[in-house]
């Protein structure tokens, strides 16, 4: 029998909500939707007798705690910070993972910094991890930061954690300069820290690296090196890597090998490289496609692999009896997209998660050794299943015959023909989306548009020469190659062409702006979040951020945009500030001003070029608001926008 392990009283954060049975059920509000969702971030202890997670109740997160059985451990209210990431360091202690948009004293910028936090499930108390050092470490009071994604990596044995974080160096305007990374060894009781110089890279059960990697970014050389008695020695070197890099990723089958990730010819492969120097062998999984390794969550021995294909997902382990438990698990949820959430090392209990029909992702608690699965909730237990979609994964041929594969979300309860279509790219671009629920595609489903979401080219995870395919084509084929996908569906009769908006976010957000300006007479309206208007002044602005106008991040973005320098006159051409006299449609502009990817200024200025020239435009600013939508609030902000605007300029019926 199917129960609830979030027991009556404890949180009450994914009871059911009980709805009428109609015909036509009228939509769910856009609040349900734009919450975030009411359970994330669940993690297993390692003796698989408790849980803990984030639930969202209003405008606020709480970390909960309890056994498996419902028992409640402790709740903690944490406001609105925004949680990047649960794990259990021990049976007893939780590592909360936090980020903010601020401006610490000595950066030149506002950026998005990362804090950890402690909990302790016996005492119930919350410690923040480098509030202060020992050991001739710096006063963490003006170093709390970890860089990028920051790294928290758990040691085995004493309730110790290694925080990988900056410290200051010199105070110029350039971040990289700013801050030196130093390794820390942290107690997870008090957060007092403990300088390490022994840890950069793969750690052994002693907490000491056994294997690094460097990268000469002038020459484009990488290469790893394993300890030895004394030093280190470079065991694997490989060449031009301007601006993809191999990745050293962690321990092979044994302690004796570790796994890098190589971008070849025909996609990434893997590498098992011994640590002795001998031949290294390189992993083939068939036609399964790039593979990413799971690692075990506290010794970092390599458990499996996954992988993302087009419309699923696959894992494959390297003990025959974790592949048969799992493909036990996969037989119990036949038709539906089923991921790997956590487990207990001896993964005999496991969390996944199912999305597919009918489903917006539901957490269940497998447990293996009695054979049985409980469902623990739903992220979104407000939108009912008769609400969801059909998505179908297709494929269309662009202008030049390159083809584009695509999610295509259709509206429940409606005929599939000439429907009102929104075209979705994602962001990146060097991104594509993947399969099961995704909430902003359902949302204009259930307002009865069909979604389309090209992975046009320059898309990862179909192979490198369609990733490849992009390079040089910012504004150019990867624009044209969403709307070869509007004259694909109205060919079919599935869309009609005289009801097609646009909308993105981030790239999606240029491609939005570029839609009307760029590649104009396919849509009806534009909507466009977080998005670049203005590719030399963007560049110009990432050479400030990144110190240099030849550094690995510009030399991303030039490879995109086809330039050789910044004042290149071919990215005028591909600028939607710049083409505003083609723009002949409504277009809305939606940013954040806690933006640090992608600057508030080009939206603003975007905005401020359309009006200039007399062109129908609203802009919508975000208070306080980040790059991704954190928060409940910026995201119905967004919704509260956007769907009147649609509705307005292409009324779904």
């Amino acid at each position: 029998m199917i129960r609830s392990l979030l027991a009556a009283g404890a949180l009450a954060l994914t009871a059911a909500v009980a709805l009428p049975a109609v015909a036509q059920p009228a939509p769910p509000p856009i609040e349900a939707y734009a919450s975030l969702p009411a359970l994330s971030n669940l993690a297993l202890s390692p003796n698989g007798e408790r849980i803990a997670f984030i639930g969202q109740v209003g405008a606020s997160r709480r970390l909960g705690v309890q056994t498996v059985s419902g028992e409640p451990l402790g709740v903690v209210d944490i406001g609105t910070q925004k949680v990047r990431s649960v794990r259990w360091a021990d049976d007893d202690h939780v590592l909360i993972y936090t980020s903010s948009f601020t401006d610490l004293a000595g950066m030149a910028t506002e950026r998005e910094f990362y804090t950890a936090q402690s909990y302790n499930v016996r005492t119930r108390r919350f410690v923040a991890l480098l509030n202060r050092t020992v050991g001739g470490g710096a006063n963490m009071a003006s170093t709390r930061i970890s860089g990028g994604a920051g790294v928290v990596n758990i040691l085995a044995g004493p309730p110790f954690v290694h925080v990988v974080n900056g410290v200051p160096r010199t105070f110029v305007t350039s971040y990289d300069r700013e801050f030196q990374l130093k390794t820390f060894e942290v107690d997870l009781d008090t957060g007092i820290g403990t300088p390490r110089d022994d840890f950069n890279g793969v750690m052994g059960p002693d907490g000491r690296a056994v294997a690094e990697a460097g990268w000469d970014s002038s020459r484009g050389r990488w290469w790893v090196s394993a300890r030895r008695a004394v030093g280190l020695a470079q065991i694997w070197t490989s060449e031009d890597h301007m601006i993809d890099t191999p990745s050293l990723l962690g321990f092979g089958r044994t302690d004796e090998s570790v796994i890098v990730r190589v971008p070849e010819d025909g996609g990434d492969h893997l590498y098992e490289i011994p640590l002795d120097g001998s031949e290294p062998r390189k992993l083939a999984f068939g036609n399964v496609g790039e593979a990413s390794p799971i690692y075990h969550p506290r010794t970092g021995a390599l458990l499996g692999f996954y992988f993302l294909g087009d419309n699923d997902r696959e894992y494959v382990f390297t003990e025959e009896r974790m592949g048969g438990a799992w493909a036990s698990v996969m037989a119990a949820y036949p038709d539906q997209d089923v991921s790997l959430v956590s487990s207990t090392p001896d993964f005999t209990k496991l969390i996944v998660q199912t999305q597919g029909e009918g489903d917006t992702g539901t957490y269940q608690l497998v447990d293996l050794t009695a054979g049985r699965a409980v469902r623990i909730g739903s992220q979104y237990p407000a939108i009912p299943a008769e609400a969801i979609g059909e998505v179908r994964f297709i494929h269309y041929a662009a202008a030049d015959g390159t083809d584009i594969p695509a999610y295509l979300t259709l509206p429940p309860g409606r005929d599939v023909a000439d429907l009102p279509l929104i075209v979705m790219p994602h962001g990146g671009p060097q991104a594509r989306d993947e399969p099961g629920f995704d909430y902003w595609a359902q949302l204009l489903a259930s307002r009865g548009y069909a979604v389309l979401q090209p992975q046009f080219r320059g898309s990862v995870g179909f192979g490198k020469a369609h990733y490849e395919a992009g390079f040089g084509e910012w504004g150019r084929k990867m624009q044209t190659d969403l709307s070869d996908g509007v004259r694909y569906l109205a060919a079919e009769g599935i869309a009609d062409p005289a009801r097609v908006c646009i909308w993105g976010w981030s790239y999606g957000g240029y491609a939005a702006m570029a839609g009307p300006t760029i590649d104009p007479g396919v849509y009806r309206c534009a909507a466009a979040g977080a998005g670049v208007s203005d590719l030399p002044r963007m560049l110009d602005w990432e050479r400030d951020q990144t110190g240099g106008r030849d550094t690995p991040v510009m030399r991303y973005w030039k490879r995109f945009m086809g330039a050789t320098r910044i004042n290149d006159g071919s990215l005028a051409e591909v600028s939607p500030t710049r083409m505003v006299q083609n723009a002949n449609v409504p277009i809305l502009l939606i940013h954040g001003r806690d933006d640090s990817v992608v600057p508030y200024a080009q939206s603003e200025m975007f905005a401020t070029a359309l009006r200039r020239a007399g062109k129908d435009v609203e802009m919508v600013d975000l208070v306080g608001e980040d790059h991704w939508l954190s928060s409940a609030a910026g995201r119905l902000a967004v919704f509260q926008a956007l769907i009147p605007f649609l509705e307005q300029h292409n009324p779904p019926r």
